[in-house]
């Protein structure tokens, strides 16, 4: 192979290791040299001579033996400074996102706490609020900064990854182009070598000098005359010519390193370390930029910048909201909401003494005291004290008249009043103020019912797939609920669930249950009105046609089969009953979320929503079980005690698989 056959071979190889030729230039971003790398940007004219010194000493260390070497050192130096730089900017996002989360999560239970009414309200509670939305502003831009901060990581961990391999294409170019390079070098040591001790032999045999005090010597004799100094001519010959070809050989491959592939190498490497450091700079740059971004939108956020008297954007600081706390209004605004609950009697209202109208006529035997018309007797509200009956049902007024003339007519007896007809109580207001007459004094007639209807017809009725009723119920409970022991378990007072239930059925609209005066600040009431819909159903939520199929799959021990099973039924419900079932379910499942608060676990609130007995008291102490009322479950007959348990276990699987069955959105 020739010389120029070599150069040629050379350059086919080293051009790119996977066979691809090497670009001649590449135009980078951030690359600070002309297209051919070797002039700089500046014209020469413009460059002092020290400049000019500087660059010319510059370019010949690149391109000496040590430059392609040196450069893949320094580039490998910019690509761990990008990785270091990627990982603190991992980090960072990584604490500024867990602290941003974590002052939003704050935010959020803050704002829960302050809308519970055991907590103050008034200007407090709108300066709180206030408050905790600077905060989730704050929070906000924290995670906006560390989004970022993960995309600077992503683009510095890309650019690192490209200059590594990079750096790795050219480091097993240059370095194959060096060595070579250097191999051809010692080859031509070697030759050299060879070449002047072949020299050196020829020279003494041809002038007879014997200053080493050896004589040639072999079997055939003492090798000395024309013979021997012709073989050693040549040998002699030989290694020049050997020499010859290594030194061709050697200048070639610094021919082709120092002209051709050095330069590449060369140009390439320093264009690589320029980009890298370029972009290195560029991030370090944004960085500092989002920083003061950060700190200006949390400034803002805390101090909005006013302009002048004019600004009506109505941005408040921290510290304005602060000082709009008015202790006294608050304290004021307390007591005054309390006007309407004081009872009437306490209204500086004096206790007078009513005489019965039974002792008009005084019974012998009986003295009458004579004071009597001074003894300070409280007079009684008849119709709140009255004795409920098995039920709890009061007797109205009506009745009480009835009773009255019927007592009249009757024939005298022992302890009757003779010619005295009865006097009725007077009706009195209810002591509570937030019973209004216009909710708790009047009946409401059935105008559009909700109770006992089924859900398809309120569905068209109402254009609803979830009736409202259990949308108010479920809206009051989430509300006010969630914290009180035995929600669902303990009932409401009766005469509240019955009001509720007469406004359901007169006109739901009328009700927010956001506001806890339409359920008389009674939650139990809501939980009772919930479970009543659901009882009087015509059909049960888990239908008749899917009842027995349901208490089948409630029956399997195993519990993936069983979830499996009972999801497969969930899904084969008409849409309203889904529809209903999955909001009833996710409710519940955040009401056993607080269960060490409520005391309501899975299996308390299976027990309420699966199989309810309503008990009979005997008296003495005893009770019986009288009757079974099925809330979300039914039969296709009369409800049967024995699957009381199997019912219970249904809803029970549901609620512990909630999320397997519903989704969350």
């Amino acid at each position: 192979m020739t010389s120029d056959q070599h150069h040629e071979s050379a350059l086919s190889v080293h051009d790119d290791p996977a066979g691809h030729p090497a670009p001649a230039s590449v135009s980078l971003p951030y690359s600070n040299n002309s297209e051919n790398g070797d002039t700089p940007l500046l014209p020469p004219g413009s460059q002092s001579p020290a400049e000019q010194e500087k660059l010319r000493k510059m370019e010949e260390i690149l391109h000496s033996d040590i430059g392609v070497s040196s450069l893949l050192g320094r580039l490998k130096q910019s690509i761990a400074a990008c990785r270091d730089f990627a990982l603190f900017l991992k980090r960072r996002a990584s604490l500024e996102e867990e602290h941003a989360q974590g002052l939003r999560k704050i935010c959020r239970m803050t704002h829960e706490s302050i809308r519970r009414p055991e907590s103050r309200q008034g200007t407090y509670a709108r300066s709180f609020e206030e408050t905790t939305q600077i905060h989730e502003r704050i929070a906000e831009n924290g995670i906006q900064f560390s989004l970022a901060l993960h995309q600077m990581h992503e683009d510095l961990t890309d650019l690192s990854n490209n200059m590594e391999r990079g750096r790795k294409h050219w480091k097993q170019i240059g370095l194959t182009v060096e060595k070579k390079l250097h191999e051809a070098e010692l080859l031509v040591d070697k030759a050299k070598i060879k070449y002047e001790t072949a020299a050196e032999e020829w020279d003494r045999a041809r002038s007879g000098d014997r200053r080493s005090g050896k004589t040639p010597f072999s079997l055939r004799g003492t090798r000395n005359g024309p013979r021997h100094e012709e073989d050693l001519q040549r040998k002699v010959a030989s290694a020049d010519s050997d020499y010859h070809n290594r030194i061709q050989l050697a200048n070639t491959h610094r021919h082709e390193a120092v002209n051709s592939l050095r330069p590449q190498a060369v140009r390439a490497l320093r264009a690589m370390v320029t980009e890298c450091d370029a972009g290195l700079t560029v991030q370090l740059q944004r960085f500092a930029q989002f920083n003061e971004k950060l700190l200006l939108h949390n400034g803002l956020s805390v101090s909005p910048i006013k302009m002048g008297d004019t600004d009506s954007s109505g941005a408040q600081s921290m510290r304005d909201v602060i000082n709009m706390i008015n202790n006294d209004k608050d304290f004021e605004s307390f007591v005054l909401d309390l006007a309407n609950k004081v009872p009437t009697q306490a209204r500086n209202q004096e206790v007078r003494y009513e005489r019965h109208p039974s002792l008009s006529q005084q019974t012998p035997g009986v003295p009458i005291p004579s004071n009597a018309s001074t003894i300070p007797v409280q007079p009684q509200n008849h119709q709140a004290n009255q004795p409920q009956g098995m039920h709890g049902h009061q007797p109205d007024r009506r009745d009480m008249m009835g009773q009255g003339q019927g007592l009249q007519q009757q024939s005298p007896g022992f302890g009757a009043v003779v010619q005295q007809a009865a006097i009725l109580p007077t009706q009195h207001p209810m002591p509570n103020a937030e019973y209004s007459p216009s909710q708790y004094g009047m009946d409401y007639p059935r105008l559009k019912p909700v109770f006992g209807i089924p859900l398809d017809a309120l569905l068209t009725r109402d254009e609803s797939i979830v009736p409202i009723v259990v949308l108010q119920c479920v809206q009051a409970v989430d509300l006010y609920g969630l914290d009180v022991e035995g929600i669902y378990r303990v009932s409401g007072e009766r005469k509240h669930v019955e009001r509720i239930k007469q406004i359901f059925d007169n006109d739901s609209s009328t009700l927010d249950f956001r506001k806890r005066e339409d359920f008389f600040y009674d939650v139990n009431s809501v939980a009772s009105i919930l479970k009543q819909f659901f009882r009087d159903l015509p059909e049960p939520l888990l239908t008749n046609a899917l009842y027995q199929d349901f208490i089948k799959a409630s029956r399997i021990d195993d519990e993936t089969l069983r979830r499996d099973s009972l999801h497969e039924l969930i899904n084969k419900l008409p849409d309203p009953n889904y529809a209903t079932l999955r909001i009833l379910i996710l409710h519940l499942h955040r009401i056993q979320a607080n269960s060490n608060i409520n005391r309501m676990s899975t299996n308390n609130l299976a027990i309420c929503f699966g199989y309810a007995a309503v008990l009979c008291i005997l008296g003495g102490g005893l009770w019986q079980l009288t009757n079974y009322r099925p809330t979300l479950m039914g039969s296709n007959s009369s409800p049967n005690i024995a699957d009381a348990t199997w019912q219970v276990r249904v809803i029970d699987t549901i609620l512990q698989h909630c999320f397997s069955i519903f989704d969350d959105d």
